[in-house]
């Protein structure tokens, strides 16, 4: 499996100085590692900003910042990991719209870079961990990180995705199984027809939960109490 880097900065000798140091770190498990360097972010046209998977963007390059950038990456739905390089500390605010993993300031890029890279490295390894299933006798393969939740109409689970795409969304299994396999991975049953990926749970109410798509779901009052410990604990722990 091949990670693909951009280094996004206006000062070519900075974007060098970059990809030398990324290219001086291990390698994380048996990830192969592709950078590409940008010094015209002009270029960055959709398609190519969707082959990247981690992104290391200069917040301050005029028209084209890495904050633009970033707002675009989140407009295109992608799950691309964001780290801000900046002089100034007081940009990072700006980053949480756009959900940035981290904040590099350049004069302490060479005591920081290689925590942040590794650290970007194993985020991007658990957000390909994936559910496989079988539907119409064709196996699927869909990230965790695309599930929004799952519902179970008499044995058959529809799966709603961030990206629909071209994969089949319903297919024949229990709740109970379901929530077997993934509540090990970060998905919480909040009612007997809904599991769902905490990773998208927005707001968690006694009576209904809002995921970040805008979908709105029955909450069990009933189990509530143990509904909402057990979502407390999983956000402490991430």
């Amino acid at each position: 499996m091949t990670v693909k880097i951009l280094v996004c900065d206006d000062d070519p000798t900075f974007v060098n100085q970059m990809i030398e140091l990324i290219n001086q770190q291990p390698r994380y498990g048996a990830l192969d590692v592709s950078i590409t360097g940008c010094s015209d972010p002009s270029q960055l046209s959709d398609k190519l900003l969707a082959e990247f998977n981690i992104m290391f963007l200069d917040i301050d390059m005029g028209e084209y910042s890495g904050l633009a950038i970033a707002r675009r990456i989140r407009e295109l739905q992608l799950n691309s990991l964001l780290i801000f390089v900046t002089h100034y500390v007081e940009f990072s605010l700006e980053g949480y719209e756009v959900n940035a993993f981290r904040y590099l300031l350049k004069e302490n890029l060479s005591d920081k870079l290689p925590l942040y890279f590794k650290e970007a490295m194993m985020q991007f390894t658990r957000k390909r961990e994936a559910f496989q299933f079988t539907s119409g006798g064709e196996d699927y393969v869909v990230p965790y990180e695309n599930i929004v939740y799952l519902e179970s109409q008499l044995r058959i689970i529809h799966l709603h995705t961030l990206h629909p795409e071209r994969i089949s969304e319903c297919f024949y299994a229990t709740m109970e199984k379901m929530e077997k396999d993934l509540s090990p991975h970060g998905f919480l049953r909040i009612h007997k027809s809904y599991l769902v990926n905490m990773r998208h749970l927005k707001k968690l109410n006694y009576d209904k939960a809002l995921l970040t798509d805008g979908t709105i779901l029955p909450v069990s009052q009933k189990k509530f109490s143990e509904i909402k410990l057990r979502y407390m604990n999983w956000k402490a722990q991430q």
